[in-house]
């Protein structure tokens, strides 16, 4: 390939890296579900950075737990499907409620897994802070260590303990949540660091 060729993709990566970066659309869910823009190339929005690192971690084991949550299933004649959602309203649960209190008893359930029309639904992961989702990937971790020998909920039950033991581990959340296409902006990211490396 040509040195003009390859000067003209890299340059083109750059800017739909520039483009997406300074564009990046995240909720602010406790000031009345406003959508604001930051820029990630703001030191101010640093943090954003890492918590987006994490996420990706997070999607990482949420992969294998999946996998291995449907060969089980599977390897017994039953259809995943059914089972799947709740399976991971009990994890998520397991580690929300270990040292939380919420204002209601079901107002994290509400927001968090039963209410589609929530604007946070299925996105707790995304409002947690970097510290929290270093804590949950411990949580997932040791559920999956577990659930390569036990069933899901002997494994929940293992996991749960191994949390429990840490008295001062609570769920901290931070606005704004990560933005939607917080795994495109990963990417985005990766590759700027990537290019950092090689220079």
């Amino acid at each position: 390939m040509e040195l003009k060729s390859i000067l003209k993709q890299e340059i083109q990566k750059l800017k739909r890296c520039e483009r997406l970066l300074k564009n990046v659309k995240v909720l602010y869910w406790k000031k009345e579900n406003a959508v604001h823009t930051i820029d990630l190339y703001d030191k101010n929005n640093e943090d954003m950075i890492t918590r987006i690192e994490l996420r990706h971690q997070i999607r990482k084991i949420n992969k294998q737990i999946n996998f291995c949550l449907i060969e089980k299933l599977k390897s017994q004649n039953i259809d995943p499907k059914p089972y799947m959602k709740n399976y991971w309203n009990e994890i998520v649960q397991g580690f929300a409620l270990a040292h939380n209190k919420y204002k209601t008893e079901d107002s994290f359930q509400k927001a968090f897994l039963y209410d589609k029309n929530s604007k946070l639904y299925r996105r707790f992961q995304d409002c947690i802070t970097a510290g929290t989702m270093r804590n949950y990937i411990i949580y997932l971790r040791n559920y999956l260590d577990y659930l390569s020998t036990m069933r899901h909920e002997e494994a929940l039950s293992q996991a749960k303990k191994e949390l429990e033991k840490d008295k001062t581990n609570y769920v901290k959340y931070q606005e704004p949540a990560l933005p939607l296409n917080w795994a495109d902006i990963y990417e985005q990211i990766k590759y700027l660091k990537s290019k950092d490396m090689q220079l």
